[in-house]
């Protein structure tokens, strides 16, 4: 297996594994064989796909797809992990029932080929890349820690690695451009719908009823404020307990779905490098207003 080893700078000893196929970075402990063969994962008619990258809420999202696709205001008794596609055989895909909410981390380009074939309904979750790497920070904290030992470095230090993209799938800012690039192709942009996790937040209602209006679901108003009730963090955490991801006793994916909990983190001088890069990878993307404060 292609394990490769992540250094900070001011600490070379302490090495972060990561798993990385065709020039591409992967958590170490997914499988190789599995990525190389997601391209040819077989898609159904009535499949959709999530994509976000890491830490952006899709877990959470994945409960309101479903929920929108089963009209059932319960969250489903399985793991959004089982239908990732950069992390499941093709086979145990094959053997789910439908609908399907399928999803991942990667590029457009590394979507299944049947899923462009088909032109099938991509939701794209867009997150603070701020709070992006705040979370993922915190993760990985634990994670280390529990599994391999290791203690992290300093924030500021794991930031250089972040901007940098020395983790899984590369930087947040070239993963929003690559998939801008596909959002203004004439032949998949009436496919892909963004949805902003902060506007999640703030306004759940709103946003979920721009969902099932994409998806064609037609639920009711009544019904969509019942998922704005059932995906409350609280009420996923509690019902997920037993089938989701834990460190420590604790959700690895329900945490606390905070907006600008980075402003907490961040000095003045990560945030003045932040902006430099952010303007330098964003400056002609349409996005570049929605993340970009002094």
């Amino acid at each position: 297996m292609p394990v490769t080893y992540v250094s900070p700078e001011n600490d070379p000893e302490t090495k972060y594994p990561i798993l990385e196929v065709n020039g591409v970075r992967y958590p170490y402990v997914f499988d190789e064989e599995i990525i190389r063969n997601m391209m040819d994962v077989d898609i159904k008619d009535d499949d959709v796909m999530l994509c976000g990258y890491m830490r952006s809420g899709t877990h959470w999202c994945f409960e309101v797809i479903n929920m929108l696709l089963r009209k059932c205001a319960d969250t489903v008794p399985y793991r959004k992990e089982d239908f990732h596609i950069e992390q499941t055989s093709n086979e145990k895909l094959a053997s789910l029932s439908t609908p399907r909410v399928l999803n991942g981390h990667m590029h457009f380009e590394l979507l299944p080929k049947a899923a462009m074939e088909k032109k099938l309904k991509i939701v794209y979750l867009l997150r603070d890349p701020r709070d992006v790497s705040c979370s993922w920070y915190q993760l990985m904290k634990t994670s280390l820690r529990c599994r391999e030992k290791v203690e992290i470095c300093p924030f500021a230090d794991w930031m250089k690695l972040f901007l940098n993209g020395e983790f899984e799938w590369g930087t947040w800012f070239d993963h929003v451009t690559n998939w801008e690039k596909a959002m203004a192709n004439a032949e998949y942009s009436s496919s892909i719908l963004v949805v902003r996790f902060e506007d999640l937040v703030t306004q759940p209602v709103r946003e979920i009823e721009r969902i099932d209006e994409f998806l064609n679901t037609k639920t009711d108003d009544k019904f969509r404020r019942r998922v704005v009730e059932k995906c409350n963090l609280d009420n996923i955490k509690r019902d997920k307990h037993s089938i989701t991801d834990k460190l420590e006793g604790k959700s690895v994916h329900f945490v606390q779905g905070k907006i600008g909990s980075w402003k907490d983190n961040f000095s003045a001088e990560l945030s003045e490098n932040f902006n430099r890069v952010y303007d330098e990878k964003m400056k002609d993307s349409k996005f570049y207003n929605m993340y970009r404060q002094p």
